[in-house]
């Protein structure tokens, strides 16, 4: 009785463990997760970021990676950039109010979604690494993303903040630096309450170094030397007059009535 109730509690326990393995298994396998870095950046500047999307299927890759950007808060500029082994897309939306571009004119139509498709014939060499940069950033403190990975057998796996997607961080934004030359950008420079003009930039600060400058010391060294050149021409002139009017009184002392000759 005894070992035969030890046999059946083992046995319980064995199926117990393999079907909670079995239950938590995806859990375990998307434990890494998709992550961007940096994570942090401040608004109405520009920002590179890169996805790192990994396999967490064994077997099975990802074939595609749609990544589409805040509806709340639009961004102007969003273009990916090069990366080996995957093929880029955009999906442009239409604004009701356009938004004021970094390197260009107010626009009306923006980035929706990126898409990445790997190209055909790309050895499996690890998790996608996708980059793309945005600008200028909005002035608000997040900016949250959606991800969804496309695997070879058609499943897909969404990533974000909403219910039922696994979790993927925001981008957290940060007051601009004044001194950052598209810090608080013109397009999304928020105005004083009442409508009131944005408010004026901060004077630029002077240098703290207190010492002369390079420039002071250049200035300096030529009005020294154009002074003294200016010294030394004039004891020279005075010398060379000194030196004529002692010639011209020996002339007149030589051609005067005493000094002739007897008359004969």
């Amino acid at each position: 009785m005894t070992c035969g109730g030890s046999r059946r509690r083992r046995g319980g326990l064995v199926a117990a463990l393999a079907t909670v393995g079995v239950l938590l298994w995806p859990a375990t396998a998307w434990a890494d997760g998709v992550t961007f870095t940096p994570t942090e950046a401040q608004q109405g500047n520009s920002v590179k970021l890169e996805f790192v999307v990994p396999d967490e299927r064994p077997g099975v890759r990802t074939e595609r990676i749609d990544i589409r950007m805040p509806t709340d808060t639009p961004v102007a500029e969003v273009w990916p950039l090069s990366v080996s082994g995957w093929a880029p897309a955009i999906t442009t939306r239409k604004l009701d109010t356009p938004v004021t571009g970094m390197h260009g004119p107010a626009t009306d139509v923006v980035t929706a979604a990126l898409t990445w498709t790997r190209a055909a014939g790309q050895a499996d060499d690890g998790p996608a690494r996708l980059v793309f940069s945005m600008a200028p950033l909005p002035q608000t403190d997040r900016l949250a993303f959606e991800l969804t990975q496309t695997y070879a057998d058609g499943l897909q796996v969404h990533w974000g903040e909403r219910p039922g997607q696994r979790p993927l961080p925001a981008l957290t934004l940060t007051p601009g630096d004044p001194a950052y030359p598209h810090a608080g950008h013109a397009g999304h420079r928020v105005s004083p309450a009442g409508g009131g003009a944005p408010a004026a930039e901060p004077p630029a600060t002077a240098a703290t170094d207190s010492g002369p400058n390079a420039n002071s010391l250049l200035a300096a060294g030529l009005v020294a030397g154009l002074g003294g050149g200016a010294v030394v021409g004039w004891l020279i002139s005075r010398r060379r007059r000194g030196t004529a009017e002692e010639i011209d009184r020996s002339v007149l002392d030589a051609a005067s009535p005493g000094s002739a000759g007897p008359v004969g």
